[in-house]
């Protein structure tokens, strides 16, 4: 064999290895994860199990504590023990979906076969570290936050409970390092979702099904991340009178707005321009077409004049469709029950919290 032709092969293998290789090794949450799929159980049933399972050892404790009379504790043990298993869930959930609208908006994505498989990986996998990072420091955060907020009335009790209280508090700050986990997953996912659409679609503006996909995904992501919050509120509705408290709550409400509408804004530009070009297309077709008919009527040319009444009837009918082509990449349903999922609850809870400042 020619050296050289041998050595043309190596390389050229070991360029097809390079791009098999991941970009970067993936997080531990991910391996959870794909670990949880590969088990002979359903994945959602798994997280059922596993937040009984740890709600069941909180009343283990609670009742070495001799605290089972406690009632007022209930509601937070239950969050508590589904919490953990709600966000791990939600991160497999989010990466599913962000899988799920990749490939259906292929059609439309100006992307080779090694960048898309490089897209996939990283819409679906984290970096080892950054989400490690990003769980510290909003559990260190949610530890801090009683020292300028009211705590709630139930976590009174857990002062008589010292050893029950140990536990809840393990189970309780591990969800809240998690919660810090998803706030980096979703930042992290939906800028890459905002970069894809403003870099690699390819528009038509008669077929826009495919520039859809990633909607129904920034719509889930801010729902999923309010759930947490709001069912936190509702348990604990003495908090609503604390403005603290109120001023979070709006703030990652608005953060949620955000989530639903920043990562289409890019797709959002280029359907805009591509809008407007076709229109202006239109325009120009318009002047040159109504040129020639006001010519054909000056030269009495009354058969001219009729075809050129049917292509002007033709280009009305053009622009009339094509101004009426949405911009935005959603159907008006996903962004009705989004918007509505967002903003009802936070309206509900402001008219709560004057209610009780109002009633003192």
């Amino acid at each position: 064999m020619n050296p050289e032709n041998s050595n043309g092969i190596q390389e050229a293998s070991s360029e097809r290895m390079k791009s098999l290789e991941p970009p970067y090794k993936p997080s531990w949450i991910d391996l959870f994860n794909r670990w949880v799929e590969e088990l002979p159980v359903n994945v959602w049933v798994f997280h059922l199990l596993f937040g009984i399972m740890l709600i069941l050892i909180q009343l283990l404790f609670l009742w070495i504590d001799d605290g089972l009379h406690a009632g007022e504790l209930l509601p937070i043990i239950i969050f508590n023990g589904l919490a953990t298993p709600f966000l791990l869930a939600l991160i497999y959930q989010l990466d599913k979906q962000a899988l799920a609208a990749l490939n259906s908006m292929h059609p439309a994505l100006e992307v080779t076969a090694p960048e898309f498989s490089d897209y996939q990986y990283k819409l679906s996998t984290m970096p080892l570290l950054a989400p490690l990072v990003a769980g510290l420091v909003l559990m260190i955060s949610t530890i801090l936050t009683p020292q300028v907020a009211v705590s709630p009335v139930r976590y009174a009790a857990l002062e008589q409970m010292p050893v029950f209280s140990v536990v809840f508090h393990i189970i309780d700050k591990s969800s809240a390092f998690l919660f810090g986990v998803v706030l980096y997953h979703i930042i992290r996912q939906l800028r890459m979702v905002n970069f894809i659409n403003s870099n690699h679609v390819r528009v038509n503006l008669f077929h826009l099904g495919p520039l859809q996909a990633f909607s129904s995904l920034t719509a889930s992501t801010a729902i999923a991340m309010l759930v947490f919050v709001y069912t936190w509120m509702l348990i604990n509705p003495e908090l609503l009178a604390d403005p603290v408290l109120i001023g979070y709550v709006t703030i990652f409400s608005l953060i949620a707005i955000s989530i639903f509408v920043w990562p289409l804004w890019g797709v959002h530009k280029v359907i805009d321009s591509e809008k407007n070009k076709a229109l202006h297309e239109i325009s120009l077709r318009f002047e040159a077409v109504l040129s020639k008919f006001n010519q054909s009527m000056d030269d009495e040319d009354y058969a001219a004049t009729d075809k050129l009444h049917g292509t002007i009837s033709s280009l009305e009918i053009q622009h009339k469709r094509i101004r009426a082509v949405s911009t935005w990449p959603w159907r008006s349903e996903t962004a009705r029950l989004g918007l509505t999922a967002i903003a009802l609850p936070l309206m509900l809870m402001i008219i709560q919290y004057f209610i009780l400042q109002a009633l003192g």
